[in-house]
């Protein structure tokens, strides 16, 4: 009734109690949402600093006492509002980023499980699967498939041990590496290996000095075979094939012996 029989007057007063009507509107449309009792309690201070300053613009005298700390309440309550909301934003960036960082762990996890499930674990070469799930596309980009196997490495490795003969394994797909794509060299079995390439200049020879380099002083050799990568040809049948090369190579070889 103040207000309405003097608005000139309290101009200033009226826009103060629009203010305590919006603020109270949003509490009370908060509230159900408001879990952190701090904000709660900043934005209540808030709204009872602008009803004490409501009664001490309405007031001709100090109606209650307290309302000498209406502007203090009101800043007080604001200032708590602002600590209150950057609390809850660092809690929430603190919650993204703890989220970040167990999607970029499972997504390290689901890499390492899939590198895991596709190479071998001693060579680090791909595994079996690997190849044949590659074998199409690299026969499409090859012109050659080799297969590889190890003479006389069941015997190297029962004299000098089985870390040597880890270490053998080790050395030849290193070798392997070198001579051809790390990506198209793949360990199929306990000591065969296979290979594509576009290289159509590779000697026999060569290709063997280079692999055994670091292994010969064991008695270890290789037999090579190869047959053309033909895409439209069935894995199955193009291993085979230079599977076969291979076994015809061992049959009319006899053991390489030389000092390293």
């Amino acid at each position: 009734m103040i207000l309405l029989q003097n608005p000139a007057q309290y101009a200033g007063t009226i826009e103060e109690f629009i203010w305590l009507a919006v603020a109270l509107h949003v509490l009370v449309l908060s509230l159900p949402h408001l879990k952190y009792q701090l904000l709660l309690y900043a934005w209540i201070t808030y709204c009872v600093g602008l009803i004490l300053d409501l009664f001490d613009d309405l007031m001709a005298i100090e109606f209650i006492p307290v309302n000498t700390f209406d502007t203090s309440l009101k800043h007080l309550g604001f200032m708590l509002v602002c600590y209150g909301l950057h609390t809850i934003i660092q809690q929430k960036r603190d919650t993204i980023a703890a989220l970040n960082h167990e999607i970029a762990q499972r997504h390290k996890l689901e890499q390492k499980l899939k590198f895991d499930a596709t190479h071998d674990e001693l060579t680090g070469l791909g595994n079996r699967r690997a190849c044949f799930e590659q074998f199409e596309p690299l026969c499409a980009s090859s012109a050659y498939l080799y297969y590889f196997d190890l003479d006389n490495f069941k015997q190297a490795n029962d004299r000098y041990g089985h870390h040597i003969g880890d270490q053998i394994l080790q050395s030849v797909a290193q070798a392997m590496s070198k001579q051809f794509s790390a990506n198209a060299c793949f360990r199929i079995g306990g000591d065969e290996f296979v290979a594509f390439t576009q290289d159509d200049s590779l000697q026999e020879e060569g290709l063997r000095a280079a692999l055994m380099e670091e292994v010969f002083e064991y008695g270890v050799g290789v037999s090579i075979g190869r047959t053309e990568a033909d895409p439209s040809v069935d894995p199955d049948v193009l291993l085979h094939q230079a599977d076969l090369g291979m076994y015809e190579n061992k049959a009319n070889k006899a053991l390489r012996k030389s000092v390293r």
